[in-house]
Order: structure tokens, then C-alpha cells, then sequence
């Protein structure tokens, strides 16, 4: 028998009171639940903007700017214009995409919400029967791979060869993936591009042996080649350093090389 695991969609949608006019019933709501977004993936808030009477608002001719901020600061993080899907029962919604909150500690902030009526004055809306304005909103981290940045390397010469500065290799991440990719761009360019690899603490330059890319060869060759180009290695190492050779007729430069692993 089969194991079987059940994913869940929640909705995460919560109510905003628009106090407008005069009402005979106040009927706000008692509480607002939490919304809790990841870091990794793009992320939906939902609302419905309701009047005191708990009552649909028609948004039709509104504008609903939703905010993050800081908790103790107030510091504006994010903020988005919500994108009214049933106009005429209030329903909108925003989206936060992994950008947004990629720099933004795990914990908890603030989100709060106005409304624009055709006047442009701003107004607010509110969360609970107390007349708060914000609600609690907690970004997690964990749940989700993230994307690591690459590297740019810094060439510094040595006997005629420039070498990068030392990389630290998979084994020192208890990283099981041997793959490691070079980007590279060059602009008249007539030489050799080599990669290196080592196995000691140390990140000596003695200590390293060469390495073959994926298409079995050794190095890699430019004949006066103004072009960026993706090469990949298999080194199982704890250090990693990426060198290149200029011709003796090279009147060619390396611009640039981006390193990942």
C-alpha cells in the first residue's frame, strides 16, 4: 500500500471595514486573523471591503492601496495597489512575489489598507471592532529553496596566468551536487579559460589539480571571440579557482566571469 500526502489550499482572506455614511448597526468584525506568507514563492492576500453593517462596499470607483511596514518603525516595506475581482462585492486582492520580500527578515510586520475614493482622499480601513487599522502579517523562511546569488570573480596575475580569488567548494556546504558553472564574457578575446579544484584545508595555490568540463575537455579555447558563453565542471573540492592564459597575439579582454555552484 502507498503513502498518500494531501496538499491543502487556504484561502487567506480577511475582512475591511469602509466606515462611510451614517449606519443605524455597527457590526464590525471582533478580531482579524494572522496572515502568514513564505519566503521563496509569491503570495496572495485577500479582502473584502464591507461597510458597518457588514455589508458589501461596490469598489468599482475606488482604489485599495495595501501596505507592509515595519512594526516598531512604521518603515513602508511594500506596497501594491490590490486588483479589484469582484468589484461589486467588494472582493481584491494582492499579490507579493518572492521578490518583495526576499531582503525581509523572517518575523513579524504590520499590513495596512486605504481606500481612494474619486475625490482622491485617502481613507481608512479598518481590521477589527476596536477600529485598528493594521493586522499582523509573519513571513517565514525555510519552506522553500532559495536562490544564491552568483559570484563575480576578482583575476589577480601570477606568472603570466590570471587566477580568481579562492571559492569555496561544495564540500565545505555539505553539498552533495559536484556541479559547478562559469559564465563568461569576452570581447576579442584570444587565450585559455582553466578550472581548478582542491582537496586541502588549505587554498594554497600549489594544492590545485585541473579540472574537465562536461564536454571532456580540459580548458576551455577563445580565438579572438567577442561572445558570453555558460561552461560546466563536475569537482568534487573544497576550494575553486577559475584562471585564464592570454595569447602572446591577444589584443582581446575577459570582462567578465560569474561563478556558481
Amino acid at each position: 500500500m502507498s503513502d498518500t500526502t494531501t496538499f491543502l489550499t487556504y484561502p487567506d482572506r480577511n475582512i475591511l471595514i469602509y466606515a462611510e455614511g451614517y449606519s443605524r448597526t455597527i457590526n464590525m468584525p471582533f478580531n482579524t486573523t494572522r496572515k502568514t506568507i513564505y519566503k521563496g514563492v509569491d503570495s496572495v492576500l485577500s479582502f473584502d471591503i464591507k461597510n458597518q453593517d457588514r455589508k458589501p462596499v461596490n469598489i468599482l470607483n475606488k482604489d485599495i492601496m495595501v501596505n507592509i511596514m515595519q512594526v516598531r518603525t512604521g518603515e513602508l516595506l511594500v506596497q501594491r495597489r490590490a486588483q479589484k475581482i469582484n468589484a461589486e462585492n467588494g472582493y481584491c486582492e494582492v499579490t507579493i512575489f518572492a521578490s518583495d520580500i526576499e531582503q525581509l527578515d523572517p518575523g513579524f510586520y504590520q499590513v495596512s489598507a486605504a481606500i481612494y475614493e474619486t475625490d482622491g482622499i485617502a481613507r481608512s480601513l479598518y481590521t477589527d471592532h476596536n477600529r485598528r487599522v493594521t493586522m499582523e502579517l509573519e513571513i517565514c523562511d525555510g519552506a522553500y529553496p532559495k536562490f544564491v546569488p552568483s559570484i563575480e570573480l576578482v583575476f589577480t596575475e601570477q606568472d603570466g596566468q590570471w587566477v580568481s580569488q579562492p571559492l569555496k567548494g561544495n564540500m565545505q556546504f555539505n553539498d552533495a551536487s559536484l556541479l559547478h558553472t562559469i559564465q563568461i564574457k569576452v570581447t576579442g578575446f584570444t587565450g585559455t579559460i582553466y578550472a581548478f579544484a582542491s582537496l586541502e584545508y588549505s587554498n594554497s595555490h600549489d594544492s590545485y589539480f585541473g579540472c574537465r568540463f562536461l564536454d571532456g575537455s580540459t580548458s576551455i579555447q577563445f580565438n579572438n571571440a567577442t561572445d558570453v558563453q555558460g561552461w560546466n565542471f563536475s569537482a568534487d573540492a573544497r576550494w575553486i579557482r577559475i584562471a585564464y592564459t592570454p595569447d602572446s597575439s591577444n589584443t582581446g579582454t575577459v570582462d567578465k566571469v560569474l561563478y556558481r555552484s
